[in-house]
């Protein structure tokens, strides 16, 4: 009866079709793109990790060989070892912090009561040398502290390579 209504019904469903798939089209590259973007950001979060999980481990490590150097001296230059081995903590603490604000904040890098403890000892140092104490028993006590912590990273990295 109507003949010109058919023909734009045929018409509708291909130009709804077209749309359709114009549509679906978009959709894929946006998944595409979204996904690339995904595995991007994936790889540069863990070598972000990695940089910092390495970082504090060398922190550690310094950390330790300033310790042993200044249980082996006579007392000349103990003011400036204590001093670098307190940089070394305070690093420390900074990847710590920095840590916990990419990751969030129950990530850390090294144990938070270990790195006060370690403060802690420097500070009785450093104020038994203003007096002119000996220092004998609290260079121990830092130099076990230290291992102590070098000790949690070392504990880390086989734990992650087991994990591999």
């Amino acid at each position: 009866m109507y003949s010109f209504q058919s023909g734009g019904t045929a018409r509708k469903s291909k130009h709804r079709i077209r749309v359709l798939s114009l549509i679906i089209f978009i959709l894929v590259i946006a998944l595409a793109g979204v996904s690339f973007a995904y595995f991007q950001s994936r790889a540069v979060s863990n070598t972000v990790g990695e940089a910092l999980m390495m970082r504090a481990t060398s922190e550690a490590s310094e950390a330790r060989s300033v310790v042993y150097r200044l249980t082996q001296t006579s007392g000349s230059n103990t003011e400036s070892l204590l001093a670098m081995i307190r940089s070394h903590i305070y690093a420390l603490q900074c990847l710590n912090q920095l840590a916990a604000n990419i990751y969030g904040p129950d990530i850390v890098l090294a144990d938070a009561q270990m790195l006060a403890g370690c403060i802690t000892t420097l500070d009785e140092c450093q104020t038994r040398l203003q007096t002119g104490g000996v220092l004998t028993d609290l260079t121990a006590q830092l130099r076990d502290q230290v291992e102590a912590l070098v000790a949690t990273f070392s504990e880390q990295t086989l734990s992650e390579q087991s994990a591999s």
